[in-house]
């Protein structure tokens, strides 16, 4: 019986699904017995077979290090292999783009999850969060984004090489969930960003007491991406993919850790960035007024 519990799905974005867009999110997961490897890809909206992009990546990523890791290996020999993985698989999708290698662009994060210990390469906007064995949520990736405010900024694709990172997880980690960014927004909001906590943990600790419960995790995923709506990026595509390792065991923090932000706070977060809407737009009308007094 293998002691990893995993889920994974992709749903396509209310605005991709009103224009019959098909969904430009991919992911994979291969079960090895003694370890898990999971990649998630997001398909960038400008290029025109992004979707075609995204599956070949998910599913070439994980399919070469399936073939090519196993338990014997070391630490640096599995990175060689994701980097590897990585390589081969930016070459099949630009062999496949040929000319026009611009409508090929998709995001890549893969995860070898072996006993607690995670191993990742990751290009783009999407990520991994880990449930620590301390019970901390902590992000394993950070999100490549362009320079600039707000949520629809520029997005470094596999296809940017320079930008790739690999490495292992510092921690151990009883739960890792790989998400694209329609899914991360609303785990990373921006209205936490000036908060101690940076991080939905009331969404994660959700995610992961319906991973240990549920004993129909297919159906519960596909029940779950269809309820999601994204904070930030409301008509994005929408893929999570979450797994448990049942041998490694987790110590719970201080309740309030798991609800955090309350709904007070929240809903006060979301009044104030509605009140700095208000005065920029009411500084700017201001501006307008009296530029055009001036003309009179």
């Amino acid at each position: 019986m293998s002691k990893y519990r995993y889920c994974g799905g992709s749903q396509a974005g209310k605005s991709h699904e009103r224009s019959s867009i098909v969904c430009q999110d991919a992911f994979c997961i291969l079960d090895k017995e003694d370890f898990i490897i999971a990649a998630v890809a997001d398909g960038l909206g400008s290029s025109k077979h992004s979707d075609i992009a995204a599956d070949m990546a998910a599913n070439s990523v994980a399919g070469y290090c399936a073939d090519h890791i196993c338990n014997e290996m070391n630490d640096e020999q599995i990175l060689s292999v994701i980097k590897n993985a990585f390589d081969n698989t930016n070459y099949e999708i630009k062999q496949k783009a040929n000319d026009c290698p611009d409508d090929y662009d998709t995001t890549l994060t893969l995860a070898v999850f072996i006993e607690g210990i995670i191993y990742f390469g990751h290009a783009g906007d999407s990520g991994i969060i880990a449930l620590r064995t301390d019970g901390v949520f902590e992000k394993v990736t950070e999100q490549q984004l362009g320079d600039g405010e707000g949520v629809d900024l520029p997005v470094y694709p596999l296809a940017a090489k320079s930008r790739w990172v690999f490495g292992k997880y510092k921690q151990r980690a009883g739960v890792i969930f790989l998400m694209t960014d329609g899914i991360l927004n609303k785990v990373i909001p921006y209205l936490l960003k000036s908060q101690e906590y940076k991080m939905d943990h009331a969404y994660l600790y959700y995610l992961y007491d319906n991973m240990r419960k549920n004993q129909n995790l297919d159906d519960w995923i596909k029940d779950e991406l269809s309820l999601i709506i994204p904070n930030e990026v409301r008509y994005d595509d929408k893929t999570l993919v979450a797994i448990l390792c049942s041998s490694v065991k987790i110590k719970h923090r201080p309740k309030a850790y798991y609800e955090f932000p309350s709904e007070s706070l929240y809903r006060s977060l979301l009044d104030e960035q509605k009140n700095a809407l208000n005065a920029i737009s009411s500084s700017i009308n201001d501006k307008e007024i009296n530029k055009e007094s001036e003309r009179i």
